[in-house]
C-alpha cells in the first residue's frame, strides 16, 4: 500500500486532500518521448486490439479481437495469458474464445464483439466487451465480464448491456501496475471510455470521438452500472486539477479532455491506454489515428491533460521498418523502473491498405524524457 494510506488517522484526512489538489507540484511532468519505428519484441500470435493488465500471479493478461491469439481456435475475442518479457521471448497461451467472453447485444447482421480494456484486481479478471459494426464505424453496446479463475471461465449480466446507446461504449481501465496495487485508494478503481465509436468513424454514422470521460467504481461492483460514478467536473472554477465532483447521472458526464485536432483528417482520441508511471508520478494516455500515435500525460487521472509525443508515420503505404498501429498501450508490467523506457503495444490489420502489417502481440521501446 501507498504511503499515503501508511498515515494517522488523524492526518490521513488533510493529507489526501493535499495529495488530490496539488500533487502535481511534487510530481515530475514527461516533456517529451522518442518511440521505435516499429516492433521488437514479438509474440508469436494472431490477432489485434490486445487491452491487457498485470495480475498478481506475475502473467500478463490480455485480450485480442479478430484471430486466434496465442490459442489454436480463431475468434473474433479470445483471452490469453502472456509470460515473458521484452528481453525474452514471449510466450503465451489461448484460455478463452467467443461466447465464453461475451455476447454480441445488437441484433443487426455483422456485428463482432471486441475487447476494449482490462483489469487485475483483488484475484480477479474483468474485460471490456463491446458491440462493433461490420465496418468498424460505431460501437453501440458494451459490458463487462469477471474470471475468478485467472481467464479460465467468465461471467455477466446476460439480461442487458452495461452501457448503451454508444454512451461510455469503449472502455479501459487505468493501469495501476500489478493487481492495481498503486491506484489512489482501496476503494475505486478508473475506467476511461468514449461515445460513439473506438476511433474516427470514417462513415460519420456516428460522431468522431473528441472527448475523453472518466468514471470510477468501487472494486467490489465493477459490474453493477448503478455504481459507475462519472467526472462531473472540477469542484471549483479555478482549473481541472481541482478535487474533481462525481455524478452517478451518464447524461450529466463531463470530459477530461477535448482534443478536435485532426491529423490527416482524422480525430485524434482513440480507445488506447492509461497507464500509472509511480516515480513520475504522472499519467499516460495512449492514443492514435490510422496514421500517428497521439500520448498525452497528466498529473492526476482527471488531468490536465497535455500531449507529449505527436509521431507521424504518414499515410499508405509504409515500409517494414517504420510503421504506426492502433490500440496502442504500455503495459505496466513492461516499464523498467526508472521510468525511462516503457514499452509500447499496437497493431496494423493486414486489411489495411498499409503495405505491412503487424497483426499480433508486438511490443516497441519508448523513451520518456523529463
Amino acid at each position: 500500500m501507498s504511503a499515503r494510506r501508511a498515515v494517522s488517522a488523524a492526518t490521513a484526512a488533510g493529507l489526501l486532500v493535499l495529495a488530490l489538489a496539488g500533487c502535481a507540484a511534487s510530481s515530475t511532468p514527461i516533456a517529451s518521448a522518442s518511440v521505435a519505428d516499429a516492433p521488437t519484441a514479438i509474440g508469436v500470435s494472431d490477432g489485434d486490439l490486445w487491452p491487457n493488465c498485470w495480475s498478481g500471479d506475475g502473467a500478463l493478461y490480455a485480450a485480442n479481437g479478430d484471430g486466434a491469439g496465442f490459442g489454436s481456435v480463431t475468434s473474433d475475442i479470445v483471452m490469453n495469458r502472456i509470460d515473458g518479457s521484452p528481453a525474452s521471448d514471449l510466450t503465451g497461451v489461448g484460455l478463452a474464445t467467443g461466447d465464453e467472453l461475451g455476447q454480441v447485444w445488437t441484433t443487426e447482421e455483422g456485428y463482432t464483439r471486441k475487447p476494449t480494456g482490462m483489469l487485475c484486481v483483488g484475484g480477479s479478471l474483468y474485460l471490456a466487451v463491446q458491440d462493433l459494426a461490420p465496418d468498424f464505424n460505431a460501437a453501440p453496446n458494451a459490458t463487462i465480464a469477471r474470471s475468478d479463475d485467472h481467464g479460465k471461465t467468465w461471467s455477466w449480466d446476460t439480461d442487458a448491456p452495461m452501457f448503451a446507446d454508444g454512451t461510455f461504449t469503449t472502455i479501459w481501465f487505468a493501469d495501476y501496475g500489478e493487481e492495481a496495487e498503486r491506484r489512489p485508494d482501496d476503494e475505486y478503481v478508473y475506467a476511461y471510455g468514449l461515445d460513439g465509436n473506438w476511433r474516427d468513424s470514417f462513415t460519420d454514422i456516428v460522431p468522431d470521438p473528441t472527448e475523453l470521460f472518466l468514471a470510477r467504481v468501487p472494486v467490489k461492483s465493477v459490474q453493477d452500472a448503478a455504481t459507475w460514478q462519472f467526472y462531473a467536473g472540477p469542484s471549483s472554477t479555478s482549473g481541472i486539477e481541482e478535487q474533481p465532483t462525481w455524478t452517478d447521472d451518464i447524461a450529466k458526464k463531463r470530459p477530461v479532455l477535448v482534443d478536435d485536432r485532426r491529423v490527416h483528417d482524422l480525430s485524434v482520441l482513440s480507445q488506447g491506454g492509461v497507464t500509472y508511471l509511480p516515480k513520475h508520478d504522472r499519467y499516460v494516455y495512449t492514443s492514435w489515428t490510422e496514421y500517428s500515435f497521439e500520448f498525452y500525460e497528466a498529473p492526476q487521472p482527471w488531468g490536465p491533460w497535455k500531449t507529449f509525443l505527436s509521431e507521424d508515420f504518414g499515410e499508405y503505404p509504409w515500409q517494414e521498418e517504420r510503421i504506426g498501429g492502433y490500440s496502442t498501450t504500455v503495459p505496466s508490467k513492461f516499464v523498467a523502473e526508472d521510468e525511462k523506457t516503457v514499452w509500447v503495444q499496437s497493431n496494423v490489420c493486414p486489411c489495411a491498405p498499409a503495405g505491412v502489417s503487424s497483426y499480433w502481440f508486438g511490443l516497441r521501446e519508448m523513451t520518456l524524457s523529463d
